[in-house]
């Protein structure tokens, strides 16, 4: 039984190495970007940026969200999940935390179908918007749970996706998994 939960900074590259692990290891893959978006979308009608606005102003959102993923955790096997709050919800995964520098991560979510996150095509005012979203989520975390995501004590595993690509990340995973 696998459960794999990886959490990290937006554009730290959660999703993508998910996929490749999950498909590698055989089991399912499951997004807590994607299916939040899609109820960002669903039920607000707005973007994620403005989703996150929305959750730091009424913090059931997120309570509603993290029951979801975590009831997930608990009756589901064999997964990969992208989910900033994996190590604190899923109590019998194995979490890692993928790092990344704002530049680098703003990089990668212009040039991704995610690319219209961003509000304006400055460089400068996507490294803004992209520090602004962390921080809320941090704060909106850290108010909500008591819980720093970005603390690095919380993961079994921590792997800077700055320095090592995605089949590095698999590799490194997998290697530590065994």
């Amino acid at each position: 039984m696998k459960k794999i939960t990886l959490s990290g900074l937006a554009g730290s590259g959660k999703s993508t190495v998910g996929k490749l692990l999950a498909n590698k290891l055989g089991c399912r893959f499951i997004s807590a970007g994607e299916i939040s978006r899609q109820f960002a979308t669903e039920k607000y009608g707005v973007d994620i940026n403005t989703f996150q606005k929305i959750c730091s102003e009424k913090p059931s959102i997120d309570v509603e969200l993290d029951k979801y993923f975590e009831q997930q955790g608990q009756k589901l096997s064999n997964f990969v999940m992208d989910y900033r709050l994996g190590s604190l919800f899923i109590q019998d995964g194995y979490h890692i935390f993928l790092d990344v520098s704002n530049e680098e991560a703003a990089r990668r979510i212009k040039m991704s179908e995610r690319g219209n996150e961003f509000l304006h095509d400055d460089f400068n005012h996507k490294l803004q918007q992209l520090n602004e979203r962390n921080k809320l989520m941090r704060e909106r975390f850290m108010k909500l749970y008591n819980f720093d995501f970005t603390d690095h004590k919380n993961y079994h595993l921590v792997i800077n996706t700055n320095i090592v690509d995605v089949n590095g990340c698999v590799e490194n995973v997998l290697k530590s998994i065994k």
